[in-house]
């Protein structure tokens, strides 16, 4: 693939829609007052990939679409100031934001058994500076913030390469540093493997910028061999999706919501196994990154073909949750802090209303353009 030349790339709504949809399991799965009869949106988190691998990876994708594609005939100088620019910004708004929280948790909430679990237990503000400026602590709802960060900063690197036609150096690259998680990393403890994370997690994000900036070019090749692609790949691909999807969330759920008995314990046991080894969400096993990307593409296959009614019936709810994700995803890390100190869980219609409750307030704050010049959008 060679740089693609400049030309008018519309805004992708099939991404926004997905993202949106992404964002409130997100917010769901982090409330985490189960029953509430929201469980099926992210299936509580408990699958063997989540939603949070399709906001990085679509989070790349747009970068690579808006900074690369859309100015690939721009000076790389000004790509790079701008994507710094971002970069630095969502530094210090996670700093902001871990400090913030646990400087709440030391002294407003000191003890509470509601508090967010991890916190740092010497309080020692220098300290506390120190290790959140170095990306040594993280702690709050919006830890993911810190991966955006590191993996924006990287990516005008990355760019100047696309630029080059250099795709597969960027790739390359990325295989090389998700190699280097380390293997045995049950030996370690869960602090460090959480803080190791962008070591894994950044080639969803390198692989959704290389797709982005070569995005024109993977569309016409797609319009172009249509005819093959859908009924010989696209078609196979949706059924081994919907399969290996319903199949996942049977042998999870069966157990608790259709009938209890040796067999779907035993289903449900080894689909705990197997989130926590061969499908481990912080280390990415390739096995876990091979089935995200089969539901995630067939998820954009089936929201691209129906786009326009769902957009008619909830579009009102997922594009402006969509269009605005880093502000919605910072804005429900400080809600949903709060929510764990005054809120329990409860019955499911009590836990209905916390969950719908919070995404009934950050929607109104999208919409009202709550310190937009603020949080970052």
């Amino acid at each position: 693939m060679s740089a693609p030349e400049r030309k008018k790339i519309p805004r992708i709504v099939t991404f926004d829609l997905l993202r949106g949809f992404f964002l409130i399991a997100i917010i769901i799965d982090h409330i985490g007052f189960f029953p509430n009869y929201l469980d099926w949106w992210g299936m509580r988190g408990l699958l063997l990939s989540s939603t949070a691998e399709g906001f990085f990876l679509i989070s790349g994708i747009i970068l690579g679409i808006v900074r690369g594609a859309k100015l690939v005939e721009e000076p790389f100088k000004k790509v790079a100031v701008l994507v710094l620019k971002r970069a630095l910004t969502l530094y210090v708004t996670a700093t902001v934001l871990v400090i913030g929280f646990t400087l709440i948790g030391w002294h407003l909430f000191p003890g509470n058994p509601n508090l967010k679990y991890g916190i740092m237990e010497s309080q020692n503000f220098l300290r506390l500076a120190w290790e959140t400026l170095t990306f040594q602590y993280i702690y709050g709802w919006a830890d993911y913030l810190r991966l955006y960060a590191i993996f924006i900063a990287i990516s005008p690197l990355a760019l100047w390469l696309l630029r080059r036609g250099l795709w597969y150096v960027v790739l390359g690259a990325s295989f090389l540093v998700w190699l280097a998680f380390p293997i045995d990393f049950h030996a370690l403890s869960w602090e460090t493997v959480e803080l190791l994370q962008p070591v894994a997690w950044q080639l969803i994000f390198f692989v959704g910028l290389v797709v982005g900036f070569h995005w024109p070019d993977i569309t016409a090749w797609w319009e172009k061999h249509r005819r093959l692609l859908v009924p010989y790949v696209a078609a196979p691909l949706i059924v081994i999706a919907t399969v290996t999807f319903f199949w996942n969330v049977f042998s999870v759920f069966a157990n608790e919501f259709i009938v209890t008995n040796a067999w779907t314990q035993m289903l449900s046991d080894r689909a705990w196994e197997l989130r926590l080894e061969e499908f481990h969400k912080e280390s990415l096993p390739l096995a876990r990154f091979a089935l995200f990307m089969l539901w995630f593409w067939t998820a954009f296959l089936v929201v691209r073909r129906f786009e326009k009614p769902i957009v008619r019936f909830t579009g009102w709810l997922l594009l402006p949750f969509g269009t605005n994700s880093l502000y919605v995803y910072t804005l429900h890390a400080v809600i949903v802090f709060f929510v764990h100190l005054y809120f329990v869980e409860t019955v499911p219609v009590l836990n209905l209303l916390v969950v719908t409750g919070t995404i009934a307030l950050i929607y109104v704050a999208v919409r009202t353009k709550f310190l937009f010049g603020v949080i970052p959008r």
